[in-house]
């Protein structure tokens, strides 16, 4: 039943990104809000979960189900009593009380942040470095006989002035004011802390991050911890001299004015790191759009999918979709004898249309009495192609499209028997990213000049281009990883202690601590404004990606890019032991036994110039 339902969901759940009218995507969206509701109070079916319990402690009848079979019990079991399904009717309420005012919180941190869009006035002299696009129909104020520039704080608005305004008593001041604009986020920050440790305390767990990770390929807070920490030693150094040489651009532009350095801080870290990469590389990525025509990318990364999984794509003429420009393709295996299922690519804007890359499981892959194909489709946004003109990717978008693409391939080649552990929807929050930045970085660092050729003359990409490509992908790693390091121990502390934390007095310390950049002794409230620490789906889980980063690294250079190693052997390995087993079994399980060892940060420090011993 739960095959068949899972289908039909993830048909409605679809439409509302893709139809051409309005009354579809509308009764789509609000079909999701049901489907959601209805999944909500279905786990607090105490009903359901005491005949779930029934069979979860029966370790005769346990014992006779097939591996999947039994995972989904103890992923039932583990699902309902998360929710509160196992406790005591006065618990239950207390419980649902402290659910409800978290929710609260939420909404109340979120609308703070979008009503408290702040303005500043600054001279045209005052934002110099700014292009002049930046002025174009800005609002203007005369004071003091003088003419004035409006600056919000949007992020259009925030970070250009932030990479381009040369004078530090202009950054610094934007600065202060885009993060003083919701101090009193700090309050609901802290009360959401306090509520979510009662509400782990209530469901039997030390701490909030205790609960959190549970479900997770990490499985616990110290495990995850380990891994930041291990980062953190690794990457101090590098860290350092990056910071080293961005200082060195400061002091050398206050010597220039006859200023005073007084030390760099948050508001120097854009600038000068934008500053930096100007002087190190001159890639002009407007000429760099020649190389990436949307039809030659697509074909390129279709043939090393092939040739790495061992599989045929096959276009279909004239498909049936929802619109004339949605192009339909057949997965086969290599030897064309076994059909694997069918995807979609709906590149081009429409109006009503999602605007961002993004995959999506129109039919989860399972198996009833006979074998259900999946079905996924791509969508996206791009500009449609002028008569005799392709579309031209920017670089941004390449690589965007290269994870998406691979996202495909993960729902496509999954085979499990049930839905609900089919593709990427079933993999863990921390390792759900892993198997596509595998997918992005090989394809980038790996085979990307066999895929990008001049739209025009067919010649293929420079290779002292591709090499300046991926030395831009380094540029800064250390204090930019430091700075992901910071946030996600951060994340870890404030929901892994069952003492009463100051939140943003801890985010200032640990900030300059670990991230080695400071404030300059400011008051600022940074972490009022972000707000992936609140969010029920994010509280202490921020090291998610940084763990799939790790992990992605690791089976790269141990597995695909390995001396030696036949490239296609690799990819249906990974095919096999990884890909299709989906949700059905525990990620590190399924990655060490890929790896014939457990994952470890070596290779992820090495790909950014950090060797075993933490130097560059």
């Amino acid at each position: 039943m739960y095959n068949l339902n899972e289908s039909k969901y993830s048909i409605n759940r679809f439409l509302r990104h893709v139809s051409p009218e309005k009354q579809v995507r509308d009764a789509s969206a609000e079909s999701e809000t049901l489907e959601e509701s209805f999944k909500a109070e279905t786990l607090l079916r105490r009903d359901v979960y005491k005949t779930i319990r029934a069979v979860y402690d029966n370790e005769e009848e346990m014992d006779s189900l097939s591996d999947e079979n039994r995972r989904l019990v103890e992923k039932m079991e583990l699902e309902y009593r998360r929710e509160g399904a196992a406790l005591s009717e006065d618990k239950f309420n207390e419980l649902t009380r402290l659910k409800l005012k978290l929710e609260e919180l939420e909404v109340r941190f979120q609308r703070n942040i979008d009503s408290r869009d702040e303005k500043t006035m600054f001279t045209r002299g005052e934002l110099d470095g700014l292009p002049d696009t930046y002025f174009k129909d800005r609002e203007t104020k005369d004071i003091a006989g003088g003419t004035k520039y409006v600056v919000s704080t949007c992020s259009t608005d925030y970070f250009l002035l932030m990479n381009h305004a040369q004078l530090e008593a202009t950054r610094r001041a934007m600065f202060l004011v885009q993060n003083n604009r919701c101090t009193d986020n700090v309050q609901v920050l802290n009360e959401a802390i306090k509520i979510r440790q009662e509400k782990a305390i209530l469901l039997g767990y030390e701490t909030h991050a205790e609960y959190a990770l549970e479900p997770l390929m990490a499985k616990t807070p110290q495990a995850a911890y380990d891994m930041l920490a291990d980062l953190r030693k690794n990457l101090t150094e590098l860290g350092s001299k990056e910071l080293e040489e961005l200082e060195q651009l400061k002091r050398t532009d206050m010597q220039a004015v006859g200023k005073i350095y007084e030390g760099f801080f948050e508001w120097d870290r854009s600038f000068y790191a934008n500053k930096l990469t100007k002087q190190k590389r001159s890639i002009n990525y407007n000429e760099l759009r020649c190389y990436f025509s949307l039809p030659q990318v697509i074909r390129g990364m279709f043939e090393l999918y092939q040739a790495l999984f061992g599989v045929k794509i096959v276009e279909m003429e004239n498909p049936s979709a929802w619109h004339d420009d949605v192009e339909m393709y057949e997965l086969w295996e290599a030897d064309n004898k076994t059909f694997i299922g069918h995807f979609y690519t709906d590149f081009f804007h429409r109006s009503g249309k999602s605007l961002h890359i993004s995959v999506h499981s129109i039919r989860s892959g399972y198996e009833n009495d006979t074998r259900q194909f999946p079905v996924s489709a791509i969508v996206a946004s791009f500009a449609k192609p002028e008569p005799n003109e392709p579309v031209l990717l920017h670089h941004s978008e390449v690589e965007m499209l290269m994870g998406e693409l691979g996202r495909v391939f993960q729902n496509m080649l999954c085979k499990t028997k049930l839905a609900i552990f089919h593709g990427c929807k079933a993999l863990e929050q921390d390792f759900v990213q892993t198997p596509i930045q595998i997918l992005k970085d090989y394809m980038w660092s790996h085979v990307l000049n066999k895929i990008a050729c001049h739209y025009k003359t067919g010649e293929s990409i420079p290779l002292d281009l591709v090499t300046q490509l991926q030395a831009v992908k380094t540029n800064g790693a250390g204090l930019s990883y430091l700075r992901q390091v910071f946030l996600a121990m951060y994340d870890l502390r404030i929901y892994n202690s069952a003492e009463t934390v100051d939140a943003n007095s801890l985010f200032n310390s640990m900030n300059t601590d670990i991230s080695l950049i400071s404030c300059g002794g400011t008051r600022t409230f940074v972490v009022a404004k972000l707000g992936y620490f609140i969010k029920h789906s994010l509280a202490s889980k921020y090291y998610a990606h940084l763990w799939s980063q790790v992990n992605s690294a690791d089976i790269l250079e141990s597995c695909f890019l390995k001396d030696g190693i036949d490239t296609s052997e690799v990819g249906l390995a990974f095919r096999s032991i990884v890909l299709e087993a989906g949700g059905s079994k525990d990620s590190l399980d399924g990655l060490t036994m890929f790896l014939g060892r457990e994952p470890n940060t070596r290779a992820f420090l090495s790909s950014i110039g950090v060797n075993s011993k933490g130097c560059v």
